[in-house]
């Protein structure tokens, strides 16, 4: 090559500024529309992380209820001592077997404290449990005891459950626990 022509020309290995602008182009291009759908994604996402801790929360607290004493065990005798609240029969050790004096002073609890019930329970979120006691033989509704909070928070995910136990040989009960 003469030196009088100069070429441009291009190695091996090496792009215009040309390409490489439309390389960085297509790249922050892609990057935009990436975390575009991600945006996009996350608030469904937390609502059914939200959702699932909300459930697994509903479940516990109505395993509690149902197949725990409560700490100490015979806390509806002594209120003042109360760290735990459950329902279960302690002088049985029976499990889904409830206890009717228990349920009476959850009631009474329910009633004058919500509060208190909700702190026992260890509940970061609202609840509301209706507890339906049948009797065996007709499964006729008996008794119904409600424990709600005064002014319940409105949320779009809540999760309900049934659970059903044992109190004695003529009666069961129904427990349902609302998380809110």
């Amino acid at each position: 090559m003469s030196e009088g022509k100069k070429s441009k020309r291009i190695g091996k290995g090496q792009i215009s500024f040309a390409e490489y602008l439309v390389a960085v182009v297509v790249f922050i291009a892609f990057i935009g529309y990436f975390s575009f759908q991600l945006v996009n994604f996350l608030p469904a996402y937390l609502g059914q992380i939200r959702n699932e801790r909300v459930r697994g929360e509903a479940y516990q607290l109505s395993e509690l209820l149902i197949n725990d004493p409560g700490f100490p065990i015979n806390w509806h005798v002594n209120i003042g001592a109360t760290r735990r609240i459950g329902l279960s029969d302690e002088t049985r050790n029976v499990t889904n077997l409830i206890s009717e004096s228990k349920i009476a002073q959850l009631r009474t609890q329910c009633s004058g404290s919500y509060a208190n019930v909700k702190n026992w329970m260890g509940s970061e979120n609202d609840f509301s449990i209706s507890i339906t006691i049948f009797n065996s033989n007709t499964g006729l509704p008996v008794s119904v005891y409600n424990c709600v909070p005064v002014n319940p928070s409105v949320r779009l995910i809540n999760t309900t459950i049934r659970r059903f136990a044992a109190i004695n040989s003529t009666h069961f009960a129904e427990l349902m626990l609302q998380v809110i």
